[in-house]
């Protein structure tokens, strides 16, 4: 019986042994696969999570390069349009634009005064005609009444001439004088004391209204007159050289077409944790180089030259802009000494000082003073 005993616990025990084998090997089969499981979800998120980083890196690449792209354009469109304003602004303030306003004022007062003056003459011209029969005494129908049509018109095509010829001699460096505006005095006083003589009809108001409005065509035409000379004083007094830089003496070089902004580098700006992809089973790490750089400014050149292009023939009337020089040394004292006798010798022999002074090189009012000290302070030394 103790045998059967014993080896009955011996069974009970293995089984048991085995009971418990068996369980632990589930355990740790259910430990394992939940495991398995966990690191498998969590290398799922951490795919997810580089894939969302990733599109947020390209996303941020795109907003740079775009944003490098507008500053390129917008350098581009800076360097050549502002140098072309600041080339415009520097011309528009050089001494040879200056002198062109003031001849364009010139220009269009004798344009706006002119027919101005003709107007007021074709009214006051009825009103001259009247005065003229009525203080002569002529028949309506006689030569001398339709000759007296043309006296206002003679009158103010005296005025006319006056007007012209002091603005094309203040023009050229001349004048007119006291006899001209004389002249001019007496033309338009004739015409308002005409028209005063044919407005005096009646008497009492009626005859002061009758000259007020005889006089309105003489008087305005006498204004006119005076506005033209007046603006024509004011620009034969202006000084567009004085204090105005020459054209020669302005820096208009300009940026050249073929320019380009420098390229730019661009960087996404990803956080060091995601440089690189986590290392998967099997897998090499992925590395990013590309994500190493950074956002650099565009570098502005220093100077931009304009390209040297040949130079298409003028039209009459046409000026061509050209790149300035190179400036060139300048002569000794002997040899401007040398330059001034030969420029006097050439005066005296009978050429212009304008001629003389440009041909040797020497400044005219330079000229000009030293024909004064030689010649008695006299400022024509000789006939030109």
């Amino acid at each position: 019986m103790s045998d059967v005993n014993e080896q009955t616990v011996e069974q009970v025990a293995a089984q048991l042994r085995e009971q418990r084998a068996l369980i632990d090997v589930q355990r740790r089969d259910k430990r394992e696969r939940l495991r398995l499981d966990a690191d498998h979800r969590e290398s799922l998120a951490e795919m997810a999570e580089q894939a969302v980083s990733r599109k947020r890196a390209r996303r941020e690449r795109d907003r740079d390069e775009a944003e490098a792209v507008e500053l390129s354009a917008l350098y581009r469109r800076a360097s050549r349009s502002g140098a072309r304003a600041r080339i415009r602004a520097d011309i528009n303030r050089s001494a040879e634009m200056r002198a062109l306003r003031v001849a364009w004022v010139r220009k269009a007062t004798l344009w706006i005064g002119l027919p101005v003056l003709v107007a007021f003459g074709a009214w006051s011209t009825a009103g001259v005609q009247v005065g003229v029969v009525k203080l002569f005494g002529l028949a309506e129908e006689s030569a001398g009444a339709l000759a007296a049509w043309a006296v206002e018109p003679a009158l103010l095509t005296i005025v006319a001439a006056i007007i012209v010829g002091r603005a094309v001699l203040r023009s050229s460096g001349g004048d007119t004088d006291r006899r001209a505006t004389l002249v001019e005095v007496l033309a338009l006083g004739t015409s308002v004391a005409l028209n005063m003589a044919g407005g005096w009809t009646g008497s009492g108001l009626e005859a002061i209204g009758g000259v007020i409005a005889h006089s309105v065509g003489p008087l305005g035409a006498a204004g006119t007159a005076w506005l033209i000379g007046l603006f024509d004083s004011y620009v034969a007094k202006a000084d567009p050289w004085k204090g105005a830089p020459r054209l020669a003496d302005l820096d208009l070089a300009g940026p050249a077409q073929s320019d380009r902004a420098p390229a730019t580098k661009v960087a996404a700006h990803v956080p060091a944790q995601e440089d690189e992809m986590p290392a998967q089973p099997g897998r090499a790490p992925v590395a990013q180089a590309d994500r190493a750089s950074e956002l650099e400014p565009p570098r502005m050149p220093a100077r931009v030259e304009l390209p040297q292009v040949a130079q298409a023939p003028a039209r009459r009337g046409q000026v061509v802009l050209r790149t300035p020089k190179e400036p060139v040394a300048e002569p000794s004292a002997d040899e401007r000494e040398e330059s001034m006798l030969r420029a006097i010798a050439r005066v005296r022999g009978g050429e212009e000082k304008r001629s003389a002074a440009r041909a040797e090189g020497v400044s005219e009012s330079t000229l000009r003073d030293r024909l004064k000290k030689t010649n008695g302070h006299s400022f024509e030394p000789v006939a030109n």
